[in-house]
């Protein structure tokens, strides 16, 4: 039986709703008013790939380039305190035999400087971009909750499993896929009905309803700090768990 998806225009005050079904779209009542939910009944599963809906989802994809050149910048001044240690533990190694004691003592201290201010900021970096990213993942979540919640109650399903699953064809050919499918994490499925997967649903109720500061043009496939397929040594994924 084909379900009818729907996807909410708008989540607050909302001016209609839209049914996708395949190539089907049917138009909201007259007067503005939301058409009924779909008849609720017992057993209704949906599913969605979390790694797709973050990659495509607009707002996440810019706060994740906001991270990423956030983490660029401090990376440029950490490396230029990197290059100043260096610089002082060649010309440590440059002083002759004869050199005077004073002298070597300064380069030594002046490298132990610069050693302590290379790790206090680096702690001080770690430490802000860190709480920074959790508070989008943060957001992200709740985000998403949201408008699962809403399509949700316009479908009357009564279970939505996210899973992580690859995203392009070459994705679908790396070893990591099969370690995926084969050591899945927690309800993994081997099959999905597109009668049942609210992947692209989901990812235009948050585009819709939670609008981008900016748009960002993807470079080369999946979008910095949205991947597909996480990557080797990844915590809590294949060959990194």
């Amino acid at each position: 039986m084909k379900r009818i998806m729907m996807f909410l225009s708008a989540l607050v005050g909302m001016g209609g709703l839209v049914y996708l079904a395949g190539q089907t779209h049917a138009q909201a009542p007259a007067g503005g008013a939301p058409p009924a939910a779909a008849p609720r009944s017992g057993g209704k599963v949906a599913v969605f790939n979390v790694a797709k809906v973050m990659k495509d989802y607009k707002r996440w994809q810019h706060f994740a380039k906001v991270m990423n050149d956030k983490r660029g910048a401090e990376a440029g001044k950490l490396g230029k305190l990197r290059n100043d240690i260096a610089d002082l533990q060649k010309r440590l190694q440059e002083q002759p035999a004869t050199a005077l004691k004073t002298d070597v003592d300064a380069i030594q201290k002046a490298m132990l400087e610069k050693q302590r201010q290379f790790e206090d900021m680096e702690r001080q970096v770690r430490t802000s971009l860190d709480a920074e990213s959790a508070g989008y993942l943060r957001n992200l979540f709740a985000e998403i909750q949201q408008a699962v919640k809403a399509i949700v109650d316009m479908n009357g399903f009564d279970l939505v499993l996210a899973y992580p699953d690859a995203i392009t064809a070459e994705e679908m050919t790396s070893p990591l896929y099969y370690d995926l499918k084969l050591r899945p994490p927690a309800a993994m499925p081997f099959y999905v009905s597109p009668s049942v997967d609210m992947t692209e649903v989901l990812i235009q109720t948050l585009n819709t309803n939670f609008k981008a500061p900016a748009e960002v043009a993807p470079a080369g496939g999946v979008p910095p700090g949205a991947p597909g397929l996480p990557p080797p040594g990844t915590p809590g994924r294949p060959g990194g768990m």
